[in-house]
């Protein structure tokens, strides 16, 4: 089933059906995929946006995996606020260079939901959560299989907020990030049913 942009998200309805293999935007967004770690997120990017791909996609694991060869023995906490601020400066300079752009986003951090929203509006691109809704025991076992465990204060921070994020979502997804124009709430199993996620021009009037 594809779903076209305006039958993406009326809220409240948030949730959509367990159907969906294909969802669709204009060509001038920024796609938030957002989810607690180990939601799947990069597993999702992964599979539908290879390396090869022509939409810009964004994820901080990739970076991850390009510097932990090179810094090999130094441990992940001491570069991670690194990784992190190089992370977000590609987020801003890709926003800024105009959609399509994909960004993995963990969406619990309200400054960085805040520093999406408003570069995505002064730079004049509409932005669309999905939202990747996975238990935190779930989440766990997806950190545990990638060999990299999120500490247990900073999950309950993230397991915490995540489920006022989806009321928020729910009710008005710009009050999750400054001015987007929809969100989908995708569980896991809706999650592994999608095929594509696709980027069409907006019609000449």
């Amino acid at each position: 089933m594809e779903v076209p942009l305006t039958a993406l998200l009326i809220p409240p309805d948030a949730r959509q059906d367990p159907g969906i293999t294909e969802l669709r935007y204009p060509a001038d967004s920024v796609v938030v995929l957002a989810g607690i770690p180990g939601a799947g997120k990069s597993t999702l990017l992964r599979r539908l946006f290879p390396e090869s791909a022509a939409v810009r996609v964004l994820d901080s694991e990739r970076i991850r995996d390009r510097w932990k060869p090179v810094l090999g023995p130094i441990p992940y906490s001491v570069w991670r606020p690194l990784m992190h601020l190089t992370y977000y400066a590609r987020v801003l300079r890709a926003i800024r260079g105009g959609g399509p752009l994909v960004v993995h986003e963990c969406a619990t951090r309200p400054w960085a939901r805040q520093l999406i929203g408003r570069c995505a509006r002064l730079s004049g691109l509409a932005v669309h959560l999905i939202m990747l809704d996975v238990p935190a025991d779930v989440a766990r076992l997806g950190q545990q299989s990638r060999a990299r465990v999120v500490r247990p204060r900073s999950m309950a921070v993230h397991s915490r907020r995540w489920p006022e994020l989806l009321d928020l979502a729910a009710d008005d997804p710009g009050q999750v990030v400054p001015g987007a124009a929809s969100a989908v709430i995708l569980d896991r199993d809706q999650a592994d049913l999608l095929r594509k996620i696709t980027f069409t021009p907006r019609p000449d009037h």
